[in-house]
């Protein structure tokens, strides 16, 4: 290919979707033939054990060595990246660039023409768009980037519609997991993986529609086991004890063997206020695994089709949400089905080769 490409991430062996989805695209741009590079603003992290896989061709760069990212609150890493930016850049330029992402637009030196930049939007637009910060900066520097990238087609429209802008596109996040079905369908096992900040998971919910079924006792011989960690780990795990569902619901900590777990899971349940295109779905239904979510952005819709793969709830109906689940428990052939139809559905919209291609086109439009 003989482009140099580069992706710009906070941290690169911290575990989360940001960090998930850029790893597994540079990985597969890699495997393309791309020169790839990582810059990690940060190396080490606090409270974690474990990274994703990067390819051995991928040359990874750190701005710092010695300093722990989550170690402090988040505005102090805000400050620093200000004041770094001319050092962030220096690491940058190091990798001889010709097309550098950027997921975090504080990052990009608008001025600089030396480089294609793209800007990976990795939360729902209206998210995105609430932060002062960020919201000012695309307001005044828009123009300055090559290509805004959305993870939807309705979050790419309403950028189209704010700033009658010519330079947005919209890719799906690539997983590396490809799309076959894993799962027995019979390991009695629900999963969540990802963040433990319950301010925007909203892990209290699932607890309490899980709870609801307990009470029930249509949970019999069945596990909701959470992956990750956060600042509200400790709060989640009281929770659970408090409630007494210690027996049925489990906190599992960090992990990189994502493929495993979802091929021992039955159902992926994600109840956010907010979301992006989470890659645990995407993953789950590339497993087989029936996917259940609130409807808490345009890019669930787009990895769910209610009722064929999974189903979408209304975001906050406890209820409601119990009710999918309990759906999901009792039937093991609606589970066969959902997830037979999630891994068509992932073949079919979400192929690496189809990803591959639009990101691409993106890179020929410079």
């Amino acid at each position: 290919m003989g482009k140099n490409i580069t992706f710009v991430l906070g941290c690169v062996n911290k575990l989360g979707g940001t960090e998930k989805a850029t790893i597994d695209l540079a990985n597969l741009l890699s495997k393309k033939g791309y020169n790839v590079s990582l810059v990690s603003i940060y190396k080490k992290i606090a409270t974690q054990g474990n990274s994703y896989q990067i390819e051995k061709n991928i040359e990874v760069k750190y701005v710092y060595t010695a300093i722990e990212f989550l170690r402090y609150h988040l505005s102090v890493y805000r400050l620093l990246d200000f004041m770094s930016k001319k050092k962030i850049n220096k690491v940058i330029e190091n990798t001889n660039p010709d097309i550098v992402f950027f997921t975090d637009i504080k990052h990009i030196p608008f001025r600089s023409k030396a480089f294609q930049k793209i800007l990976m939007v990795h939360n729902c637009y209206e998210h995105y768009r609430s932060g002062r910060l960020t919201r000012n900066l695309l307001n005044n520097h828009y123009k300055d980037i090559d290509n805004v990238v959305f993870l939807s087609k309705n979050d790419l429209k309403k950028y189209n519609e704010e700033f009658k802008a010519q330079n947005g596109n919209y890719v799906y996040n690539v997983s590396q997991i490809l799309p076959s079905v894993r799962t027995n369908f019979n390991n009695h096992k629900i999963t969540y993986i990802g963040r433990l900040d319950n301010s925007v998971k909203q892990l209290d919910h699932s607890i309490e529609a899980i709870e609801e079924l307990i009470n029930s006792s249509l949970f019999s011989g069945w596990e909701y086991q959470i992956f990750g960690s956060g600042p509200d780990k400790d709060k989640i795990r009281k929770m659970i004890e408090n409630k007494g569902l210690t027996n049925s619901i489990s906190l599992k900590g960090t992990t990189a063997e994502i493929e495993k777990i979802l091929s021992e899971s039955d159902i992926v349940l994600l109840t956010s206020d907010f979301e992006g295109l989470p890659m645990s779905l995407i993953e789950g239904a590339s497993c087989g695994v029936p996917l259940i979510s609130y409807d808490s952005s345009s890019g669930i819709h787009d990895i769910i089709v209610d009722n064929f793969n999974g189903y979408i709830v209304e975001k906050n109906n406890i209820g409601l949400l119990s009710e999918k689940i309990k759906n999901l428990v009792l039937d093991e052939n609606l589970r066969k089905q959902f997830g037979y139809n999630g891994v068509r559905h992932m073949q079919e919209n979400f192929s690496q080769d189809r990803i591959f291609k639009e990101w691409v086109a993106i890179f020929k439009s410079h």
